[in-house]
């Protein structure tokens, strides 16, 4: 049965726009009046500094996503670098940050609403909290019923506004300034003092949260190791830059004074004093959409980040349960849902926000120190396909600077946020690790999984002396089954019991040599010895039994310097010789060459085309070819040729383009003219041999 595979529809702007969509909402319409009031001008410089801060996390979450491209955020990364422990605190922060996420979006949804029907002459005379209540409701209902086109109109929406806004505040700007000749609103730099900038930072931190959404639609992006990074880093920056503009606007429209009185609503007191009521009602009716939108997507991740938790059995199995009509995680967004609404009854969006903050600056350290850990202890499932430059600054900075923001919010907060942390703790050594959960090793991608932990015959002529095991080989794979087959070709007129009893002796005695070398070697193995005149054919039947994925010949080598690899066909570029590349290449950095047969044939793949494919593939684990030569077609099926070749290699890696082929690759190893090989070669089995 094949497993189901998203299909990668998504390209770079789609990308950055599903990442801007999460975060454009309280940055524009509800923080400007809010940052600006605390800090007056320095405010750009907090959007500036959370901005930075960002940028450090998204390139820690580029590299981390493209390792482990699975569903659960930064829960995932900080529980499979660092366990259980850590894992538990960092899904349960960011399932109850998110939920202060989006509680402080609906809290700032609700007053935007009323304050939308005041300005369109509708009497509303009930609480915005009712407003905020429902659409909570409404909420839910959409995503477990699973409009994903509704989600994707919505960004597309907001992204909209967002521009247009930018043109109306730059008219605006233009005409206030202009041709009204008048001056500035703020008269000091950071009036409040230089520790209002860090208190502030803190504050509009959560209009930063959006980016990681990116990473949870990895399986969907196109070319996911250059446009992952890119729609990471580009959404933050972009981000920024709309963040500081609207800051600017704002400060220069009024003093900190009155911003402060106008709270989460100055973005709207600024288009009215520039543009009129029809500039208030246009940037009403964006920040109900753009609200709205930060809200669902910080429901959307809650649920999933609870979904991550009941799948590695942190919290109870249900959580996990799939609504059979919908096929949506039902139970999950119930429980983001509850503690929402009931938050909603003390609407106190400071706290809410800084909650939300304190928590994600937490999980957004661990995620730089992950990328710290995996980097320097190298485990041999963690491979990026894009890598920080200076990781050591880059993530050690943004670590660092998560956990000093931290020291500068308000005291309830903070007490808020570490007794969420306590609860978690508690929650652990009560339930979790009472449990003692294993949890799943993480599945590199563009490695081909059989032959990450591969299955070996090592094929044994015992009318050849030398005997020596190939120990750098070995040594560097992974070994989860090897096969030790001794044979002997015998004539074909005798009978293969009678071969045994003249020969079964000898040959055991001749197997035991390299068993003891594979038992100092503490390498599990099976052994088996057969005596055939057929014996290439009883070699393919053997493979296809025991399931074997590839071919190791016995030839002595202890260093491992340089591999060749001989390529004729498209075919033999998979991730199959990536895995077999990688595994080596991560024993001990090694020199790949490459020799290419093209033909002129227009059927056939020219050298051009062979060298991009190989390129492609072997730079999806990180390896470069160190040279390519290029020979005839016909002599790939030469022995004088491969005897060549292997004089200068310590090791030929042959993935197998078509079944005809093996009979070729066989009568290398079992013919007498092997003995002139000599070095050892690793043929890559085509699983649709029969």
């Amino acid at each position: 049965m094949k497993s189901v595979k998203l299909k990668r529809t998504i390209g770079l702007i789609s990308a950055t726009s599903i990442g801007l969509g999460a975060m454009l909402g309280a940055g524009i319409f509800v923080f400007p009046g809010l940052a600006g009031g605390y800090a007056g001008f320095a405010a750009i410089i907090s959007f500036l500094i959370g901005g930075i801060i960002s940028l450090f996390t998204a390139a820690c979450t580029a590299e981390l996503s493209t390792a482990m491209p699975q569903s659960g955020g930064g829960y995932f990364f900080i529980s499979r670098s660092f366990g259980n422990f850590w894992g538990t605190l960092t899904g349960i922060s960011q399932w109850i940050g998110l939920i202060f996420a989006c509680a402080f979006y609906l809290v700032s949804f609700g007053e935007y609403a009323s304050t939308f029907l005041m300005e369109l002459n509708i009497n509303w005379s009930r609480s915005a909290k009712i407003l905020s209540f429902l659409f909570t409701l409404m909420l839910l209902v959409i995503n477990i019923i699973g409009t994903k086109k509704v989600g994707r109109l919505q960004n597309l929406m907001v992204i909209t506004l967002t521009i247009i806004l930018v043109l109306i505040f730059t008219y605006g700007l233009i005409d206030y300034l202009g041709l009204e000749d008048k001056s500035n609103a703020f008269t000091e730099i950071a009036p409040e003092g230089l520790q209002s900038i860090f208190t502030t930072t803190a504050l509009i931190f959560t209009a930063y949260l959006g980016f990681v959404q990116i990473s949870n639609i990895g399986a969907e992006i196109k070319e996911p190791s250059k446009n992952l990074p890119r729609s990471l880093l580009w959404s933050v920056l972009i981000a920024m830059g709309l963040y500081i503009f609207i800051m600017l606007v704002c400060i220069v429209t009024f003093p900190q004074e009155e911003l402060k009185k106008f709270g989460e609503t100055a973005t709207i007191e600024v288009a009215r004093k520039m543009l009129g009521t029809w500039g208030a009602i246009v940037v009403l009716f964006a920040g109900l959409l753009a609200t709205l939108s930060s809200a669902n997507a910080s429901m959307i991740s809650a649920s999933r980040g609870v979904f991550a938790l009941s799948k590695d059995k942190l919290i109870s199995h249900s959580a996990s349960k799939i609504n059979k009509r919908f096929g949506t995680p039902h139970i999950a967004l119930i429980l983001v849902t509850v503690p929402i609404a009931v938050m909603l009854i003390k609407s106190r969006l400071e706290v809410f926000a800084e909650v939300a903050s304190f928590l994600h600056l937490i999980i957004y350290a661990g995620i730089c120190l992950s990328v710290l850990k995996l980097r320097i202890t190298n485990p041999t499932w963690y491979i990026p396909t894009f890598r920080i430059p200076a990781f050591k600054i880059v993530a050690g900075l943004g670590a660092l600077s998560c956990l000093v923001l931290v020291c500068f919010m308000q005291e309830t907060s903070i007490l808020i946020s570490l007794g969420v942390l306590l609860l978690a703790t508690a929650y652990y050594f009560l339930y979790v690790r009472k449990k003692k959960i294993e949890l799943h090793t993480p599945k590199p991608p563009h490695i081909h999984p059989h032959l990450f932990n591969p299955s070996i015959l090592i094929p044994v002529d015992i009318t050849q002396d030398k005997k020596d095991l190939p120990h750098a080989i070995l040594e560097a794979i992974p070994i989860s089954k090897l096969l030790l087959l001794g044979f002997k070709e015998t004539p074909e007129q005798s009978e293969s019991e009678q071969s045994e009893e003249e020969f079964g002796k000898e040959g055991e005695k001749k197997l035991e040599i390299i068993q003891n070398q594979l038992k100092q070697m503490k390498i599990t193995f099976e052994s088996k010895l057969i005596f055939s005149n057929k014996i290439a054919s009883q070699i393919k039947e053997i493979i296809k039994e025991e399931e074997l994925q590839f071919i190791l010949t016995l030839k002595p080598l202890s260093e491992l310097n340089q591999i060749v690899i001989p390529i004729y066909d498209l075919s033999q570029v998979n991730t199959k010789l990536n895995t077999i590349i990688y595994n080596l290449h991560s024993y001990k950095p090694t020199k790949i060459k490459v020799i290419l047969f093209a033909e002129d044939d227009d059927d056939s793949p020219n050298e051009a085309q062979l060298k991009q494919a190989i390129d492609n593939q072997l730079n999806l684990v990180n390896i470069n070819v160190h040279g390519y030569e290029v020979y005839e077609k016909e002599k790939a099926s030469s022995k004088k040729f491969i005897q060549k070749i292997s004089k200068k290699s310590d090791l030929i890696i042959w993935s197998e383009a078509e079944s005809s082929q093996r009979e070729f690759l066989l009568s290398l190893i079992l013919e007498e003219e092997s003995i002139n090989i000599s070095s050892p070669f690793i043929i890559i089995l085509n699983e649709k041999e029969d």
